[in-house]
């Protein structure tokens, strides 16, 4: 009975390790970039595994997604089926994760703002920032800063 129940306790423990494991995520940037540095190890530090992609022109993954022009930043993230455009703080992230709703195609944050995540000094509050939803038909308020 014994073994049994250690058997029992290792497969649950390892099963609920696998739940909590966040997704990869691969990261689409260019080589020189430093703010896209910057948003990945924030991404790690919250528990994500980032494999980054040092390209000059990645606009077909952009294109795959259906994303808008008008939402381009300085980088692109694939995480789980959705794509990540820019500074999109892991808040928004993980809930976009917890929902998955059918409905979005990924999470913009245009252009650099300068109090976004890979772009504010560590410890400075998010703030002057929207974080937009697209999908192929058409744009939404995720959250604002």
């Amino acid at each position: 009975m014994k073994l049994k129940t250690k058997i029992l306790a290792i497969t649950l423990t390892m099963a609920s390790f696998s739940a909590l494991a966040k997704a990869s995520i691969e990261l689409y940037k260019s080589p020189s970039c430093g703010c896209c540095k910057e948003w990945a190890a924030i991404m790690e530090d919250k528990g994500y595994t980032v494999n980054v992609h040092h390209q000059d022109n990645w606009s077909n993954i952009k294109k795959d997604f259906e994303m808008p022009p008008q939402l381009q930043s300085c980088h692109s993230a694939v995480i789980d089926g959705y794509l990540i455009e820019g500074h999109v703080p892991e808040s928004d992230i993980a809930r976009l994760l917890k929902e998955k709703p059918s409905n979005i195609s990924g999470l913009a944050v245009p252009g650099m703002p300068q109090h976004s995540p890979g772009m504010a000094r560590a410890g400075v509050k998010y703030e002057n920032f929207k974080v937009v939803s697209f999908s192929k038909d058409g744009l939404a308020l995720y959250n604002q800063y």
